[in-house]
């Protein structure tokens, strides 16, 4: 059996993306304690553990796939679980910016709408045991793995993929377009922004899942594992990068906010004969809480999470 370029390839692009998720992970999570890591933060750290984990396995499978109907099938059940989970992750991740851009002081539970994102990720859970029913993992006559989905499951999970994705993106579009939304004001800056960043992400992750999931159906669920696992190790990688991208504070903005904020330390009078003088006058100088360049998420989201 021969070793062909693409399992080259796709190992090549699996050890990249491990040593990416790694260096991802130690940058969001560097210096940060369990007590402060809140829900969205938690989503975060849990994308890029389960990214890590996939291309991981997938770099290992790419190996012991040719004539091994073993490994073949454990590449099938792997990209249905631990994928499935990644795409699950981001769709919550997505929910809990549509909850910060639409409702920002109410809480999760008495926001109908946070219900009704939730009550939609429901029929993945049925569309997932569709997928595993119409799974495909078998050798050909040169022992070469062959892993995917039937079209019952694919198309299935390719219109759904598409209809959760547009919608999604449809209510960060809603309320950046309307006069009379939360984000509205010289006040909800940070706020915008959030919005306008999960919005590409969102409009990026719908790309990536139609371009994969499409890409099961042309083959008509019969797909060489090396290039499903690389696919998916693909979707993965980028959607977890999309994801850093949509929580990490732009650079132009950090500098902006560095200009117009003030210190980040709290104000000695005895160091500032002007500000002494001031302050003799019954006035007191407002200072702002210093916040991380390197944020985990946004400065609204952190706010408002439960």
């Amino acid at each position: 059996m021969r070793f062909n370029c693409l399992a080259i390839i796709s190992l090549m692009v699996s050890l990249s993306s491990i040593s990416l998720m790694s260096v991802l992970f130690g940058r969001k999570t560097a210096g940060t304690s369990i007590a402060n890591i809140n829900y969205a933060r938690g989503l975060v750290i849990a994308l890029y553990m389960v990214s890590w984990g996939f291309t991981t396995i997938a770099a290992v499978l790419t190996s012991t796939n040719p004539g091994n109907l073993t490994s073949c099938t454990i590449s099938i059940f792997v990209c249905l679980s631990l994928y499935a989970a990644s795409k699950i992750i981001i769709y919550l991740f997505l929910i809990e910016k549509v909850h910060v851009v639409s409702s920002v002081a109410t809480r999760r539970k008495d926001t109908t709408l946070y219900r009704v994102n939730i009550l939609l990720l429901t029929p993945y859970t049925i569309i997932l045991v569709l997928m595993i029913l119409n799974r495909v993992a078998v050798l050909d006559e040169d022992d070469y793995c062959f892993i995917g989905l039937k079209p019952t499951a694919s198309i299935t999970l390719i219109l759904y993929d598409i209809f959760i994705s547009s919608w999604l993106t449809i209510l960060f579009i809603r309320p950046l377009m309307s006069t009379t939304s939360v984000l509205q004001g010289p006040s909800k800056g940070k706020l915008r922004q959030v919005a306008r960043r999960t919005l590409i992400g969102s409009v990026i992750a719908l790309v990536l899942s139609s371009a994969n999931v499409f890409t099961l159906v042309y083959f008509k669920g019969y797909e060489d594992s090396v290039l499903c696992l690389l696919s998916c190790t693909l979707d993965v990688t980028l959607n977890a990068c999309t994801i850093h991208w949509v929580t990490s504070r732009a650079k132009g903005h950090q500098e902006k906010g560095s200009r117009y904020h003030g210190p980040s330390q709290p104000l000695n009078p005895n160091s500032n004969p002007s500000l002494a003088n001031h302050l003799s006058g019954n006035k007191t100088v407002p200072t702002e809480k210093h916040v991380p360049t390197d944020t985990h998420i946004s400065v609204t989201v952190e706010s408002y999470s439960d």
